[in-house]
């Protein structure tokens, strides 16, 4: 945070979603200029076209800068973006909270065949899902350790790291560490993917 103050020559307010998704910005940008920044594509939360729609209907201009974007970053896997089915984000299992609607997803996914993007969670109090974390969540949810996954860790880092095998094999792996992190449950492979898979046994 401290760089990017002195790059810009400007200070940065931390905000919570709480504030993102109130009137706060619209309102400050009737005055004055205002930037929000995010990681990734900023359009691919829908918090983010809402402030767009809230903007106009207060006749506030808005510009988007348009940047990678987890949606793209995966193709690195060696997976075909358009064979991706519905995306889905894996939550921390509270004891009063066990969402049942990512596995669907999968099951959905998979039964056409397609790949599952699966979205680690990540908390405001900083707390990241790692991907042995989401294993352990995903087996929660009923699926089964031996089948084979695409673990993700930082991509688009220089820490990035990439690997194919069983939930079983990765939930150990050591060098998986590193947030924020997708899990991809392939669907069905072309010969193309499952070459290019091999270069992250």
């Amino acid at each position: 945070m401290d760089k990017l103050e002195e790059i810009i020559g400007k200070k940065v307010k931390l905000l919570k979603r709480v504030d993102v998704e109130s009137e706060l910005l619209t309102d400050e940008a009737k005055t004055k200029d205002v930037a929000l920044l995010v990681p990734g594509d900023p359009l691919a939360a829908t918090t983010h076209i809402q402030l767009m729609i809230d903007a106009q209907s207060k006749n506030v201009e808005t510009a988007v800068i348009h940047s990678s974007s987890i949606y793209t970053a995966v193709a690195e896997t060696g997976l075909q973006l358009y064979k991706f089915g519905r995306t889905t984000t894996l939550a921390f299992i509270e004891k009063s909270f066990k969402p049942s609607s990512p596995y669907e997803v999968i099951i959905e996914n998979r039964k056409a065949g397609l790949h599952t993007l699966v979205l680690l969670d990540v908390k405001e109090d900083n707390r990241y899902m790692t991907i042995s974390d989401g294993i352990d969540v995903l087996t929660q949810l009923g699926m089964d350790k031996e089948i084979k996954i695409v673990a993700c860790c930082q991509l688009g880092g220089l820490e990035q790291k990439i690997r194919y095998g069983t939930m079983n094999e990765l939930a150990k792996d050591e060098s998986l560490l590193g947030t924020p992190a997708v899990i991809i449950i392939p669907g069905h492979l072309h010969f193309k993917e499952e070459e290019a898979l091999r270069i992250y046994d």
